[in-house]
């Protein structure tokens, strides 16, 4: 990462949540690095070599705080780059002297390799743990080749120090040095595919804000491009006549008043036309809204699916439903973290006797956001919906489920009511 991050923002949903998960799991991934030293106090162990309690305890505290730092070090690297340009920040400083101290304290106090494979170096599996560790909070938020700059400093000083203990190959402590490497590398590039990943969810979660920001713009200039259609040739017009008729009446002339006449006319028309185009948007057609739902959510970032067919219904129940489509993306967009979405229509008929048959709209999202008040009064929303509905002979219902929201609403269908299916109620009739 080569330059520092804005400063952080909240995120919602799954943004938001990938970037906790991975948080987490990099923090328990760093507290890993004590346990790993572990293997340097089985190799003690194995040699029957016991160090003195103080260096012993002097040692303990150094990798303490070593670990500390490379928590310290993850978090701040969550938030912006461990580096300003090539100086690095204070975070970093403090940890890779830490590091260095680790290496110091561990070739004063463990042994000299006695003999055997790496297993049995405890200055060997000290510093190679202590140097992944570093290396893999640096990859937070590092340019990755001084990672492996860092890592090929922790696997030539493992290789260096088991060839001046003399008592194996220089060939056996360079493969040392170099498995070291590798082992630095996996715990770097671990993070380093982690904070990739936290990296893209980041993008697509901007990506989803632009794409409703700019379906919002592209709207906006639609209103304003018809609404220029509509009434700029009109006002033009109406200028250049009260011109006219303001000349006229200068000089005395009584065709003024026929000017003034045909602008009161103009301006009649215009007011007609601009009623015209404002109810063009107001009115709500069934399947333009459909239509309209898909593209909306989709900017926005919701997976949508509608199923069922727009049905043939009473042009105030069409719109009453249309109503309920726009009212209910709208509160998806807006009042929730949804990252899915259904619309379904369907025709409930029921038995003669048990009701009219009603057709249901149905709309469900997730992401209900815990703050969110209860749906039983409903906000102004769900409250001119339920008098849109009611106006037409329908109901509206809206209930929350776990995580999802449910909105349903129901009109009368079309369509004469199906036969009684019971020939004991005929044969009584």
């Amino acid at each position: 990462m080569t330059t520092d991050r804005p400063t952080a923002v909240p995120r919602t949903g799954g943004a938001r949540g990938v970037e906790l998960y991975t948080r987490v799991s990099l923090y328990m991934f760093v507290l890993l690095e004590p346990f790993f030293s572990l293997y340097a106090v089985a190799a003690l162990s194995r040699l029957g070599v016991t160090p003195s309690a103080g260096g012993a305890a002097a040692l303990v505290v150094l990798v303490l705080t070593h670990t500390g730092l490379c928590l310290a070090a993850v978090h701040t690297g969550f938030d912006r780059a461990l580096w300003s340009g090539r100086r690095p920040r204070p975070v970093v400083v403090a940890l890779l002297l830490a590091t260095v101290a680790v290496a110091v304290a561990a070739v004063a106090v463990l042994p000299a390799l006695a003999g055997g494979g790496l297993g049995d170096d405890p200055r060997g599996l000290m510093i190679g743990v202590c140097g992944a560790a570093a290396c893999g909070a640096l990859a937070v938020a590092s340019r990755y080749r001084r990672v492996v700059l860092a890592g090929i400093v922790v696997g030539a000083v493992v290789a260096v120090l088991r060839v001046l203990a003399g008592v194996e190959p220089v060939a056996a402590s360079v493969l040392a040095g170099a498995v070291v490497f590798v082992f630095t590398m996996f715990w770097g590039g671990t993070v380093r595919m982690s904070m990739w990943m936290v990296e893209v969810v980041r993008r697509l979660d901007d990506a989803r804000g632009v794409a409703a920001r700019l379906a919002v713009a592209e709207e906006r200039l639609r209103i304003a491009r018809d609404m220029h259609d509509v009434v700029g040739r009109a006002l033009s017009a109406v200028a250049v006549k009260s011109e006219l008729a303001a000349a006229l009446a200068r000089r005395g002339d009584p065709r003024g008043a026929d000017q003034m006449d045909e602008v009161r006319t103009l301006a009649q028309e215009s007011l007609r036309e601009v009623r015209g185009v404002v109810a063009g948007y107001r009115s709500a057609n069934l399947a333009t809204e459909l239509d309209g739902a898909r593209s909306v959510l989709r900017a926005a970032g919701v997976s949508v699916r509608v199923v069922g067919d727009v049905p043939d219904l009473a042009a105030p129940q069409a719109e009453a439903l249309a109503w309920v489509v726009r009212e209910g993306v709208t509160n998806i967009v807006r009042h929730s973290d949804a990252r899915e979405a259904r619309i379904d229509l369907a025709d409930l008929r029921r038995p003669a006797g048990r009701g009219a048959p009603e057709l249901a709209l149905t709309v469900t999202n997730d992401g209900v956001r815990a703050t969110t008040s209860a749906p039983d009064g409903g906000g102004a929303g769900l409250v001119g919906l339920r008098e849109r509905l009611a106006a037409v002979g329908g109901a509206l219902d809206a209930e929350a489920r776990g995580d999802r929201f449910v909105l349903t609403a129901r009109v009368p269908a079309p369509g004469p009511a199906p036969e009684d299916p019971d020939p004991t109620r005929e044969a009584a009739a």
